[in-house]
């Protein structure tokens, strides 16, 4: 099987001729895009070789000019609409198409886009909550444009052959309430999935401990994959077997991945396959794994699903 096959036949719940793969790390690049990033993920993906190509996305998300954050409820409204192939999307594009050109085999490119609730904590010094307790309505028009935003860039993604990696943060009991992120941050998450369809493969990422899983259970039919750090956070994979009967990028601890010895990966890879029995997954990390992971234990992912070889027919 090619790498493409290898991932459309898990997202289908097939037999494959080895589990597939995924992992990756922030390069911590200045610039974080562009050319820089390019040589950053070619170099990374030559060495480890993952079925799914996962690229980073560091590049801060724009804003306009003379103002570096969010400092009031009344500058929400100020947020425009960003172009999904200006200002640092195109950046971000023009890094992709390197990689595109250059890695030399088919296999799918996913993009991660971060959801409106994590670029608005982060361009508000986490102050979003508080703002949104005390006006929703102010603070939701720039939320709105936020996701028009995404939703754009996405959508450029998906005519571009490249996948959205959609990192859900705030579905957690340590932000949100649930009633809130139903309310509020589902739709605008719905909104960026629904720009992205046609991309070969789109990835849901549940960011984060002490996740609303069933809450956002509904999300999953808009996308191919589903990805949660399975390790540190409820629930383990037989747990979610029980749920979500789609595609599940998990099964690495990538917390504490770099005090582990290579045989603890490889046992961590191992007990995924078996109790997924090869089917329906793609051994990953739960979510980026250090910078500074030594390389023995990332390459121990791929020598694991190498060495368990293929599923029954």
């Amino acid at each position: 099987m090619t790498k493409f096959e290898r991932i459309q036949a898990a997202i289908r719940g097939e037999a494959v001729d080895r589990v597939p793969y995924s992992l990756w790390y922030h390069f911590r690049l200045n610039p974080p895009a562009g050319e820089t990033l390019a040589n950053a993920e070619l170099e990374f993906y030559a060495k480890y070789d993952p079925d799914l190509f996962k690229v980073m996305h560091d590049i801060p998300y724009e804003m306009p000019l003379g103002m570096a954050a969010i400092h009031s409820i009344d500058d929400w409204a100020k947020l425009p609409v960003l172009p999904p192939d200006k200002g640092n999307f195109g950046e971000q594009l023009a890094a992709l198409r390197i990689i595109q050109r250059r890695k030399g085999d088919d296999a799918p490119i996913v993009d991660t886009v971060f959801n409106v609730f994590a670029y608005a904590q982060k361009i508000s010094q986490q102050q979003l909550l508080n703002h949104l307790r005390q006006d929703a309505d102010r603070v939701r028009i720039g939320l709105e444009r936020i996701a028009q935003s995404l939703a754009g860039y996405a959508r450029k993604l998906a005519e571009e052959g490249i996948g959205t990696y959609l990192a859900v943060a705030g579905a957690s009991a340590d932000l949100a309430t649930p009633e809130e992120y139903e309310r509020i941050f589902l739709p605008l998450d719905e909104m960026v999935l629904d720009a992205a369809q046609g991309a070969p493969v789109n990835v849901i990422h549940l960011h984060g401990e002490n996740i609303y899983f069933d809450l956002m259970l509904p999300l999953t039919a808009k996308a191919h994959i589903l990805s949660w750090s399975n390790r540190i956070t409820a629930p383990s994979i037989p747990e979610a077997r029980l749920k979500y009967t789609g595609c599940i990028m998990a099964g690495v601890d990538e917390v504490n991945i770099k005090s582990m010895t290579v045989e603890q990966v490889k046992q961590q890879v191992r007990e995924t396959i078996e109790q997924t029995r090869g089917r329906g997954i793609i051994v990953a990390p739960g979510c980026a794994v250090p910078t500074d992971t030594p390389p023995e234990l990332l390459l121990a992912i791929r020598e694991a699903v190498l060495e368990a070889g293929g599923t029954e027919a």
